[in-house]
């Protein structure tokens, strides 16, 4: 029976500790004090004390002490409890006991270097140095160069300048340590609940191929997200090529003809075919933010997926169907404003802003803004089909249609 331990409470306890710390600095930051290590109101004691109290709650927390699962009475020891553990109960499970082992690891090979005349091969001349000193380093340091390849990779400045109290704090190497130490025990776990679930669905699918959907929306943004969030990186200059980018001006027309087979369609294809040739490159720079927008608007929807059960019914389809709008028309407004002055780079956001909408709006809130007629013609749509009736549609058109058109019957 997986329960709470020491493989949780240690990792636990220091979590404790840090936050503990972490709550003493930002009081201390509050009170306009220098929190630097060497200041007359160093941050160092007051977050050793107030980090200590947390870290003892957490440790308890860590071990069980307010899990039921904890509490087996005697009168019970001999009866054989099975019990089912969910996949993600399992993944916590080993996840903590991962961290423990890790932490137990660090701390013996710490000992080579932080025991006074320990184990260590001590290769410094006698008051020259120390072996097991920590060094710091200016948080401006770490920061800046972050917000450099942050925004030299996306083209915006996500990250704000920081004050001058905040550039000066000293951060020493072994907080570094434990921060990256933490981040990659977070996105391991994040990865493998990841590939836990897409193996979990699969297989689901595989025994119930009918009654399991996919979400081609959710795909086909991500998708959308992935290959064009890589352009500033392999093309700095954001300058791109118009015919790398043609299937996002011809493919929506033509999707739209095959449906709805209305020849502005067609016509609208005709009008875009030849544009490598009149503008041979389209400038992107203004792409970043607007992906940036997309993605919070896809968090947005997730979030009042989230608290779509906590609320009543009415009052969260108003409150979603407001935001929503806002939404889409603040990233449209956005989108027009940033590429006023470039046509065709307008044109090309547009067209993958509306293509983004579609795949992360709930479909109750794009009935509401879709035409009913077209609404009910897309909804009709057999998309595994949708080639073959196209393609039969054409040839229909080229047999009868355009000899009709040219008057030979």
């Amino acid at each position: 029976m997986l329960r709470p331990g020491l493989a949780r409470a240690v990792p636990l306890g220091i979590v404790g500790f840090i936050v503990g710390a972490l709550i003493a600095i930002v009081i201390r930051l509050l009170q306009g004090l220098d929190p630097n290590p060497d200041a007359p109101y160093a941050y160092v004691g007051p977050a050793m004390v107030l980090g200590a109290f947390i870290s003892a709650g957490f440790f308890i927390w860590g071990m069980g002490a307010f899990d039921p699962r904890m509490n087996l009475h005697g009168d019970h020891a001999e009866e054989d409890h099975v019990e089912k553990v969910a996949p993600a109960s399992l993944l916590g499970s080993f996840t903590w006991q991962m961290t423990f082992w890790m932490i137990i690891g660090v701390l013996a090979i710490g000992a080579f270097g932080f025991l006074p005349q320990g184990p260590a091969i001590q290769n410094v001349k006698a008051n020259e140095g120390n072996v097991s000193a920590i060094g710091y380093v200016r948080f401006d340091q770490i920061y800046n160069p972050t917000a450099e390849f942050i925004t030299t990779a996306t083209g915006l400045n996500l990250l704000p300048s920081l004050s001058q109290q905040l550039a000066d704090i000293q951060v020493s190497y072994l907080v570094i340590f434990v921060a990256f130490a933490a981040f990659s025990v977070l996105s391991l776990f994040v990865m493998a609940g990841l590939i836990a679930f897409l193996f979990s669905y699969f297989q689901r699918g595989k025994r119930d191929p009918q009654g399991t959907s996919i979400p081609w929306r959710a795909l086909i943004f991500v998708l959308i997200v992935i290959s064009l969030l890589q352009l500033p990186l392999l093309i700095p200059s954001a300058v791109i090529p118009t015919a790398l980018i043609m299937p996002a001006f011809v493919l929506p027309p033509l999707l739209l003809l095959i449906v709805y087979r209305n020849p502005l369609w067609a016509l609208l294809i005709l009008v875009l075919l030849p544009l490598p040739m009149l503008a041979p490159n389209i400038a992107l720079n203004q792409m970043p933010p607007v992906m940036f927008l997309l993605i919070g608007a896809a968090f947005v929807v997730i979030a009042f997926n989230l608290i779509k059960f906590t609320l009543p019914e009415n009052i969260w389809r108003i409150a979603s169907f407001t935001v929503f709008a806002l939404l889409t028309i603040g990233i449209v407004v956005v989108t027009i404003g940033n590429t006023r002055n470039d046509f065709w780079q307008m044109v090309f956001l547009l067209v993958i802003v509306a293509l983004s909408i579609g795949m992360i709006m709930p479909v109750s809130f794009l009935k509401a803004i879709i035409p009913a007629g077209m609404w009910a013609r897309f909804a009709a749509i057999d998309w595994p089909m949708l080639i073959p009736q196209g393609a039969g549609w054409l040839a229909n058109v080229l047999r009868t249609g355009l000899p009709k058109f040219l008057g030979q019957r």
